[in-house]
């Protein structure tokens, strides 16, 4: 199973405001590499409720790079492979919309949901919050610290994968009835 888990967290109620990123990338079925970023959101203020959330203030990013400038590297791990996030929805959007304000094209990926998988693997728990299903995986789990959520969602696919007796993201759409989404 290859893959590359994303998660963004962001200033403010702006979906380019990226402050943070996380990255957990997965080569037959092994979590192989993370990535974790500060960076300086834009626009570049903080909301009172986001900071509650993920903890992350204007001092530690005040001289973090913009998403622009770290994208080269990152885009080796979305570029023609598969994503996945938890919500992709929100991430999604997220890396749509901080692309875009840099007149950035698009990667060629695909990309498909952990909730959504988790919600068909393990109907078992009360929910499918990612703190709930890493709970009930044994994955510890820094909630709303965008590494560690990017390597959680990924454990979910990796666990998933396992408990159906799956080797590929595609054999694991298949038995799962799902669709990878275009970018």
């Amino acid at each position: 199973m290859n893959f590359t888990a994303l998660d963004f967290e962001t200033a403010n109620s702006h979906s380019t405001s990226v402050c943070a990123v996380g990255m957990a990338i997965v080569e037959d079925g092994k979590l192989v590499k993370t990535i974790s970023k500060l960076i300086k959101p834009i626009p570049n203020f903080y909301s009172y409720w986001n900071v509650q959330v993920h903890g992350i203030t204007p001092d530690k990013t005040n001289d973090a790079p913009y998403f622009m400038d770290v994208w080269q590297e990152l885009k080796e791990y979305v570029d023609h492979s598969t994503l996945v996030a938890h919500n992709a929805a929100f991430d999604v959007s997220v890396l749509r919309s901080i692309l875009n304000a840099g007149e950035i094209s698009f990667p060629k990926t695909n990309y498909f949901c952990s909730c959504s998988v988790s919600r068909k693997v393990f109907k078992e728990i009360e929910n499918h919050k990612l703190s709930t299903v890493c709970r009930h995986i044994n994955v510890p789990l820094n909630h709303h610290e965008a590494e560690s959520d990017a390597i959680g969602a990924a454990k979910i696919i990796i666990k998933a994968g396992e408990k159906l007796g799956v080797n590929s993201v595609e054999e694991l759409m298949k038995v799962l009835k799902m669709k990878l989404k275009n970018f």
